[in-house]
């Protein structure tokens, strides 16, 4: 047929089509930068002259956004005003479905988070739960029959108790174990939950026996007589030099500091009774003159008193006949298990029979701590021998004795799960709302995991640029009576009002023991709003006056040191609230934990929403400007991340403390590791929360793999450090002065010996500065 043999001939311009063309060899990098370049001229060729950037590729304007995969569900990214945007992980260029043609930075704060798997649950407003009231369980009994004069303490003691301390009642472990430690000379186990008065409990049968001793005055023939009981006109039998009769140990110096505060107070009814403290930070040679003038109660931290008994002559502890372990959990989670034995051991070695009447002829030893885990049973087989048991609570005891105890009935408690990279912006939203109203809370507590955190957080929200100048700052605290040069205390221009400044305060265990003592005193002593940011060496026994609200920004290594840090509120009766921020995923397991502590399985346990956080800290409606709350936390955001990137030193800082925080997450103990699985960590979310917009690439952790360049970077350097070692050996045995890789000459390495061993003496924070 005439059409099968038909020929049609079509115009080409350039010829022929030629098939595009491929590019091989060299790396991916290489052949994307060929490709666009050939691109480009073929584009030029064809007239396009807009095209001037030869790695720029045009995309079309009606090309659809991305969207984020939910649930296994592709779902459009939505913003707080309702324009849908393309979000990745880091700040990136986003065009907006507007009129505008103008390009914006925004920060990825609320794309691709994980959502909690627990999302339906009781949501209090606040962290406060609509209950009826309940019963404080650690309050002073009411009863007018339970007074101190009816548990047996002499009327000087409980007047005293009553018209200078302000203590009209006993709370009821101090009812319960006052009349079993006047009774019997036995050892004795206190157990009773945080803030409920110990400290109390075992100081005032001692200075009520020590009293004792005093009332004893001399007759003509030398035989000792009671007294008429007016002993400040009687000749007292006791003075300072006459022994050392009761040494109270605690694990940290702040407690010591305080245990010794409550002490000479309560000495101030018997002003010929002496106390002191060696808890270190100063110059033995300070602690030695203290003991040579002589003490009658020490109060001393396990270490600096194992030191004395072994190096101090002056130390006389042959009259000791009580000794108390305050907080002995904490003792054994410290490691202070082989210096209480061998200061339990000398004790026992040193004792004599005294030449002074009533003193007993032998030495009591009162053990407390709020759990009987094992621990525990170990300190108690070291130091005690037939020892009571003390509860608070009778109805405790037909428990068998749990291992666990609770938290304060009217403690209000709840937990918020928070995405990695919202925990910044929330907790300064948390912030902005509780100290939105003047006097709705006078004193918080931030409990972070390590110092170099708290150093970071302290930083970011005291910077300047927030809402006034460094010299506004400055006026301000010295209105207050703070020493803003002590570099611990300052205004905190993040979240503070005008009509309500709130000074932060940072403590942690690499501070100087000066430093430390000095900013938990400021912090106790201050009337107006505060907060004190700190690691868990303020988590322990401290009581600190007006504190309403405890936040756990980094949950603690485990559930005891948990009721430990939120029992610093809800102390003696008083009402507190706490709350705990947790990762989506594994994390919420730890509710359940949580709910373990209460009598009655967590029904007063409540969830709060971040997203209610972050509505109510940055404002809930759209402003004038047509801001709405997620618009502003993504610029307060922003902010923190260029206040980073504008010092290297802020910068450094922000490094440290994810490095740390990372090391300290990987310290959970074993019985919680699968909750917080440090592999589960999403590290370049969780480095958004410290202003970084990239992790650190080096990050020394167990558990985590490392690089193939990290690791070869790390053979290479053990193998230098291994042959300078064998080339500095070989040149010592041949009397060589020779200098090693790191020009380092012998004389050098007597001097970093020398450092070592100072460094190895020194307390402080640990490997990985968690303090």
């Amino acid at each position: 047929m005439m059409d099968d043999a038909m020929l049609l001939n079509f115009s080409i311009d350039d010829g022929i089509i030629k098939p595009e063309q491929k590019f091989r060899g060299g790396t991916w990098r290489d052949r994307l930068s060929a490709k666009k370049i050939a691109q480009w001229r073929s584009r030029t060729q064809n007239g396009d002259t807009d095209q001037s950037n030869p790695n720029r590729i045009q995309l079309s304007v009606s090309r659809p956004h991305k969207r984020q995969k939910t649930d296994g569900e592709f779902k459009p990214q939505v913003t707080g005003g309702g324009a849908t945007t393309h979000s990745r992980d880091h700040d990136a260029p986003v065009q907006q479905q507007s009129h505008s043609q103008h390009r914006q930075v925004i920060s990825s704060l609320f794309s691709f988070n994980p959502t909690p798997k627990n999302a339906d649950g009781q949501t209090a407003m606040d962290g406060r739960p609509s209950s009826e009231p309940v019963k404080p369980s650690n309050a002073p009994l009411i009863d007018e029959s339970n007074g101190f004069t009816a548990l047996g303490l002499s009327s000087p003691l409980a007047t005293h108790l009553l018209t200078k301390m302000k203590l009209k009642a006993p709370t009821a472990v101090q009812k319960s174990s006052i009349p079993q430690l006047l009774k019997e000379d036995c050892d004795a186990f206190i157990q009773a939950e945080t803030g409920s008065g110990k400290t109390l409990a075992y100081l005032l049968p001692v200075v009520q026996k020590i009293m004792a001793l005093s009332m004893l005055k001399v007759g003509n023939d030398g035989d000792d007589m009671p007294s008429t009981g007016e002993t400040e006109h009687a000749e007292s039998t006791v003075h300072r030099d006459t022994g050392l009769f009761a040494i109270v140990m605690a694990p940290t110096r702040e407690l010591c500091k305080q245990i010794s505060v409550v002490l000479e107070n309560l000495l101030h009814c018997a002003h010929w009774i002496v106390a002191g403290t060696v808890i270190g930070g100063e110059k033995k040679k300070s602690e030695k003159a203290r003991l040579r003038k002589g003490l009658n109660i020490l109060v001393a931290t396990p270490g600096r008193l194992a030191d004395h008994l072994d190096n101090t002559k002056v130390l006389d502890v042959s009259n000791v006949r009580w000794l108390v372990l305050d907080e002995g959990d904490r003792l054994m989670d410290l490691g202070f298990e082989e210096e209480i034995q061998a200061i339990v051991k000398k004790l026992d070695e040193r004792q004599r029979p005294s030449k002074l009447a009533g003193l007993p002829s032998k030495r009591m030893t009162i053990l407390c701590s709020a759990t009987l885990k094992m621990t525990v049973q170990k300190l108690g087989e070291i130091s005690l021998k037939d020892a009571v048991h003390v509860k608070a609570d009778p109805a405790d005891e037909e428990n068998g004795g749990n291992d666990t105890f609770s938290v304060p009935a009217q403690l209000k408690q709840s937990y918020v799960v928070a995405a990695a990279k919202l925990r910044l912006v929330t907790l300064t939203a948390l912030m902005k709302r509780t100290f939105a109203r003047k006097g709705s809370v006078m004193k918080a507590i931030i409990f972070v995991s390590c110092a170099d955190s708290v150093e970071f957080h302290f930083e970011v929200f005291t910077r300047k640029g927030d809402k006034e100048s460094g010299e506004d700052k400055g006026r301000d605290l010295g209105r207050k009576g703070e020493k803003p040069e002590s570099g611990t205390i300052a205004l905190a221009t993040a979240f503070s009002d005008p009509s309500n400044p709130v000074t932060i305060h940072k403590l942690h265990g690499s501070l100087p023991q000066h430093v430390r003592t000095s900013t938990l005193s400021a912090f106790a002593r201050n009337h107006e709003a505060s907060v004190l940011i700190c690691t868990d060496v303020a988590s322990r026994g401290l009581d600190l006056p007006n504190v309403n609200f405890v936040i756990e920004y980094d949950p603690a290594c485990n559930s005891d040191d948990h009721l430990h840090r939120i029992g610093r509120t809800a102390r003696l009766g008083r009402d507190g609230r706490a709350l705990i921020f947790l990762l989506p995923g594994n994390e919420e397991s730890y509710v359940e934990v949580l709910k373990g502590s209460y009598r009655d399985g967590g029904k007063a346990l409540t969830c709060t929403d971040v997203n209610e956080i972050l509505r109510r800290g940055f404002g809930g409606n759209t402003d004038a400007g047509g801001k709405n709350w997620e618009e502003k936390a993504t610029e307060w955001q922003l902010e923190v991340e260029r206040w980073a990137l504008k010092d290297s030193s802020h910068l450094e800082l922000a490094r440290r403390a994810f490095q740390s925080h990372v090391r300290a997450y990987a310290t959970h103990v074993s019985s919680e590791r699968s909750m917080f699985n440090i592999k589960e960590l999403h590290l370049g979310h969780l480095a958004k929360s410290f202003a970084l917009r990239d992790r650190p690439s080096k990050i020394n952790v167990p558990g985590l793999r490392s690089t193939k360049e990290e690791t070869k970077k790390e053979f290479k350097k053990e193998r230098q450090a291994l042959s300078g070692r064998k080339r500095k050996a070989s040149s010592v045995a041949t009397g060589r002065n020779k200098v090693d890789d790191g020009g380092v000459a012998n004389s050098g390495a007597d001097a970093a010996r020398k450092m070592w061993a100072k460094m190895k003496g020194l307390t402080g924070a640990g490997e990985f500065n968690i303090a």
